[in-house]
């Protein structure tokens, strides 16, 4: 493999008109500063570091990418953006050439520059990344010698994923997928007692345990007020402090290494900022910078620098990539680069032993386990959790990173010796859990779960959204058939459908439990569309008999009916690279892939135009005989979550907050039909219904407590 990245040592490099700085990702020319996304930033080093050499997109496949495969049009797109980027009033030359059938190279001559502490201060031609050159007379240091703690985990991870890769090569999931397929190891019964540890009647949300694990900080909002303080409670003593002013939210965001400050941000209507605060309250707060509405999780790496998940990346509303930020000069990089169909990438913790930072990569049918150093290099996937990962915690004394999952109630234990699962611990309780940290080896905080989801619908004036299915289950994805609706109940992990009778009676419709993504029906012939995350099945209501069923490569993002024969369904890639949209014929099977690239969601609005929704956040109006996107518009960003569906020829759009229709003839395309005023309740997801209403899955947000969680058997315990 060749080198990829400059070492620390590395001031800047010339070539040509520009100056590359490693540190801050961004080249200039003395007139214009350019930042440089993680990507193209790594490609243009690899170039420069080899420029003595022919670079095949093997090459760039193996080392820039690190994939087993890499679309062509990926390559042929980001070699694309470095040269624009590459191109100024000053350098109009040649910066990267191509040769025929055979790759790339740098054209430039660069010139290297090290930091002044350093023996040699500029090298040109063939360039060493991985120090600057050492005089006969000089030794090199113990620190040279010795692999980085970063190295070691590295290699093993490697290792890892490419084991992980042939395992799962041979599993195959059942025909209703209803098992997670976990790694061989036994999962032990572990009974509990559970402590409140806070009788204050209100939400607790955003639990953040500070490094020594003496302090925890969260969010809470009170029992019959509309904003959220910021809480820091000591774990010994039980000591509170508490931070807010009305009408103003306060979330924590981090802590320092040592502990001594917490990070946290003020949300005041539209307006975001991140301040800093000593966690003893014996000093004021500091603005350190404004920042994204939607969340935000991060911790500090070194002194004076913070790594957190900045949203809005590549202008999605709802993507997240992590960024390092100097906290003193306000000068930030960015060091990780999710791809565009995915929710990107949300922080978890740092490991200040190993120089290591855990991230959560949140795809659409699966949420992977990453691992980084703080500027983003040897970014390796350790683990592939069908769950989300919303916490995750070091043990330094047995080298365990330890989460929680909260849709199984398992506590799961991952050795970074081993680079695999070594324990799994199920709590005996019919509690559930939402945010957590791990304590020590047998105690664990806790919220309990904070949220109800049900049915709604739009009432025929649009002024009001009322009840249609509420029950402690959470019920999710109605559709509506001839005598009733037939939706979701969320059972643990998996889901089971259930049909309520125009009556109000529910039961379950009769299939088995099983991990459905939604439902679909067609009224003409009386069928239900069951999606899962990669196969469809078409049911007969009538006797429940199986009358289509598809399999695809890679993940359903949506499936609807466009008309009586043809059902539409979107696609991305095992790479989680590509979506592609294709339509499936009932009559003889036959599957069209369409013309359109980045869908995640399309419609037929009339006989003559379809409607999608990309990755990017734009609803569109293809025209079915040209082929062509005859209107668009950008959405309003997401206050929850972008969701479309179309009713009686019209469009309607949610952002959680809201419900737009959508008319490409107006002046004014975007309409307010429907606000949520209560600052507890949020829109999930919008559908249309055939009695000509709007259906919507509602989150509400309840009071649930703070709770100590203690494994009884300490000879089973966490660790």
């Amino acid at each position: 493999m060749n080198e990829v990245k400059f070492s620390r040592q590395v001031k800047e490099v010339k070539f040509g008109e520009w100056v590359l700085d490693p540190k801050r990702q961004c080249i200039c020319d003395g007139d214009t500063t350019r930042e440089l996304e993680p990507l193209l930033f790594r490609l243009l080093c690899y170039l420069i570091i080899n420029n003595e050499q022919i670079i095949t997109r093997q090459d760039l496949v193996d080392d820039v990418w690190s994939q087993n495969y890499v679309d062509d049009n990926a390559i042929n797109r980001a070699m694309s953006e470095l040269r624009k980027i590459l191109k100024s009033e000053k350098q109009r030359g040649i910066v990267v050439k191509t040769h025929y059938r055979k790759g790339y190279s740098f054209f430039l001559e660069p010139e290297i520059i090290y930091h002044s502490d350093t023996p040699a201060q500029t090298h040109s031609g063939s360039v060493s990344p991985t120090k600057p050159p050492v005089s006969n007379n000089e030794s090199t240091s113990d620190n040279e010698k010795a692999p980085s703690r970063f190295t070691w985990l590295f290699k093993g991870a490697a290792l890892c994923c490419i084991i992980g890769l042939t395992v799962a090569a041979g599993i195959k999931l059942g025909v209703d997928e209803q098992e997670t397929i976990t790694p061989n190891i036994v999962t032990q019964d572990q009974p509990i007692q559970e402590h409140v540890l806070s009788w204050v009647q209100g939400r607790y949300t955003l639990l953040n345990l500070s490094p020594d694990d003496a302090m925890v900080a969260y969010s809470f909002i009170k029992r019959d007020t509309d904003y959220y303080s910021l809480v820091v409670k000591n774990l010994k003593s039980g000591h509170e402090r508490r931070l807010g002013e009305q009408g103003v939210n306060y979330y924590p965001v981090g802590w320092s290494v040592d502990s001594n400050t917490i990070y946290y941000r003020i949300v005041d209507g539209d307006k975001c900022q991140v301040w800093q605060l000593n966690a003893d309250f014996n000093s004021g707060s500091e603005y350190l910078f404004d920042c994204k509405i939607n969340s935000m999780t991060g911790g500090e790496v070194s002194q004076g620098r913070l790594v957190y998940a900045k949203s809005g990346y590549r202008n999605r509303d709802e993507l997240s990539a992590l960024t390092n930020r100097d906290l003193v000069t306000g000068d930030e990089f960015q060091i990780t680069s999710p791809n565009l169909n995915s929710y990107g990438d949300r922080f978890l913790t740092y490991i200040p032993e190993k120089e290591i930072i855990l991230f959560e990569r949140r795809q659409y049918d699966i949420n992977e386990l990453y691992m980084t150093d703080p500027d983003g290099g040897n970014q390796v996937k350790i683990y592939d959790s069908p769950s989300r990962i919303w916490g995750l915690n070091y043990d330094e004394k047995t080298e365990q990173l330890v989460w929680f999952n909260n849709a199984e109630n398992v506590v799961y234990g991952f050795s970074l010796n081993e680079m695999r699962l070594v324990k799994a611990q199920k709590l005996l309780t019919d509690q559930f859990y939402a945010n957590y940290e791990i304590l020590n080896s047998r105690d664990l905080l806790m919220t309990s779960y904070p949220f109800v989801l049900d049915i709604y619908r739009l009432d025929k004036q649009g002024k009001a959204l009322e009840p249609l299915i509420n029950s402690k289950r959470e019920d999710t994805r109605a559709v509506e058939v001839s005598d009733g609706f037939i939706f979701l109940s969320r059972l643990g992990h998996v889901q089971q459908i259930h049909k309520m009778s125009r009556d109000g009676e529910v039961k379950p419709l009769g299939l088995p439990k099983a991990k459905y993504k939604a439902l679909r029906y067609n009224q003409t012939t009386n069928e239900l569309l069951v999606q899962y995350a990669r196969k469809i099945e078409v049911y007969n209501l009538r006797d429940l008999s199986l009358t289509m069923s598809k399999s695809v490569d890679g993940t359903l993002v949506s499936v609807e009916y466009l008309n009586d024969e043809e059902i539409s369904y979107t696609v991305i890639d095992d790479q989680k690279v590509n979506s592609r949209a294709y339509v499936w014929s009932s009559v003889d099977g036959h599957v069209k892939k369409l013309p359109m690239q980045s869908t995640l969601w399309l419609d037929r609005l009339d006989e003559e135009t379809l409607i999608t929704l990309s990755s990017s956040d734009i609803i569109s109006a293809f025209d079915l005989h040209s082929g062509e996107v005859i209107h668009h518009v950008e959405l309003l960003p997401a206050k929850y979550k972008h969701s479309v569906a179309i009713l009686d020829g019209n469009i309607y759009h949610s952002n959680g907050k809201r419900i737009f229709k959508i008319d490409f003839s107006s002046d004014v395309p975007i309409e307010t039909v429907y606000t949520v005023n209560d600052p507890k309740l949020f829109i999930e997801q919008i559908r249309g219904s055939k009695s000509g209403q709007l259906i919507a899955d509602i989150i509400k947000t309840i009071d649930n407590q703070l709770l100590k969680v203690s494994i009884i058997d300490s000879e089973n315990s966490l660790n």
